[in-house]
């Protein structure tokens, strides 16, 4: 009986301090469960996380206690049950003392607070350096990233924040540098054709006083970072960042595309109505014959698209690769629709279009 409680509330342990996908659906965490004191996030970003470290360090410090008295409610009465309480009582008690160090003197003791002392000016109130944080971490502009149930990293125009269980580093984006340290590919199908790419990065600080962090994320995240950053991430010579599914696919694409037969066209093409960084350089211009009268019937056949050369070969791939269904090694086998006049077409039918030579 003891062994099945034990393994049990080991079980609960985890789940509490580490909580799953399951438990966060459910509500069951600790920012869940005490969210009418927390407050909004959104709105007192500070003062809500000095209340959450507080509580789940206290809670965290409660489990041995807990198991302990699991024990004793399930029936367990051996000599040694009250030196255990006894013992784990003290955890919480010592943890009680430690979070009343935080929060007299102002709080000055706070991790948080500490984390925002180097900004705070000489005579002046750390609470104006967290209000000015608070207000721009209301804005919507801000980048957020989940690295884990319990822990994300938060970008907004001035300040880099990284939220953990017990603490909250944060340093303004001109006061540090970022470097990726380290990479790791998985698969996420097994043939290979899905394949995630994870990045550690380091916050590096400019100033000392400032504690250094990290953060894992992968590539495509960190793609939606960059432009969030004042600085860019450094990315050593011996780590190389993986290209995305998407873009993967679209250089496949431009391969197939430059095979095709020439498009000439009379005049100097627009540029790309896709990015309007690019000239455009693909025409839709059937060439696939139509099928046998025998096999009439099956899938949409393609048509000729009347429009003028208006899409560069890159956008042309990623709006294929948006409409494809299916495998990604089964994309280029299938059908597209043109972006504007809607006229069904095949890889065949994608020519490179260049301008006549005089």
């Amino acid at each position: 009986m003891d062994v099945l409680v034990t393994l049990f509330y080991v079980l609960f342990s985890i789940c509490v301090v580490y909580p799953p996908t399951e438990f966060v659906s459910a509500g069951f965490t600790i920012a869940q469960l005490f969210d009418n004191y927390l407050g909004s996030e959104n709105t007192n970003f500070i003062g809500y996380h000095m209340k959450r470290i507080t509580i789940t360090a206290f809670i965290h410090s409660a489990l041995p206690l807990g198991y302990v008295c699991t024990l004793w409610c399930c029936g367990e009465r051996s000599q040694w049950m009250l030196a255990s309480f006894a013992a784990t009582a003290f955890i919480p008690l010592l943890m009680c003392y430690k979070l009343l160090c935080w929060w007299e003197y102002e709080k000055l003791g706070h991790p948080i607070v500490k984390a925002l002392l180097p900004y705070v000016s000489t005579g002046s109130d750390w609470r104006v350096t967290a209000a000015y944080l608070n207000s721009e971490f209301r804005g919507v502009d801000k980048v957020s990233i989940q690295l884990t149930a319990t822990s994300k990293f938060v970008a907004t125009e001035t300040w880099l924040i990284k939220v953990s269980q017990y603490s909250v580093n944060i340093v303004k984006q001109e006061d540090c540098s970022l470097v990726a340290t380290a990479s790791d590919s998985h698969n996420l199908s097994p043939s290979g054709e899905d394949v995630i790419q994870y990045l550690n990065i380091e916050v590096i600080p400019n100033r000392d006083e400032i504690q250094r962090f990290t953060f894992r994320i992968t590539t495509v995240m960190l793609r939606d970072l960059q432009p969030r950053l004042l600085n860019a991430v450094r990315v050593p010579e011996h780590i190389s960042l993986m290209p995305t599914l998407v873009e993967r696919f679209v250089n496949v694409f431009k391969q197939y595309v430059d095979q095709n037969p020439v498009y000439i066209i009379d005049e100097e093409p627009e540029m790309c109505i896709g990015c309007m960084q690019a000239p455009a350089d693909v025409k839709i211009n059937r060439r696939c014959l139509p099928p046998p009268p025998h096999l009439e019937g099956g899938p949409q056949q393609c048509q000729q698209c009347h429009c003028r050369v208006l899409w560069c070969a890159s956008c042309m791939g990623r709006w294929w690769a948006t409409r494809a269904g299916g495998p990604a090694s089964g994309w280029l086998a299938g059908r597209c629709t043109c972006p504007v006049c809607r006229a069904v077409f095949c890889l065949l039918d994608v020519s490179p279009a260049r301008l006549a030579v005089s």
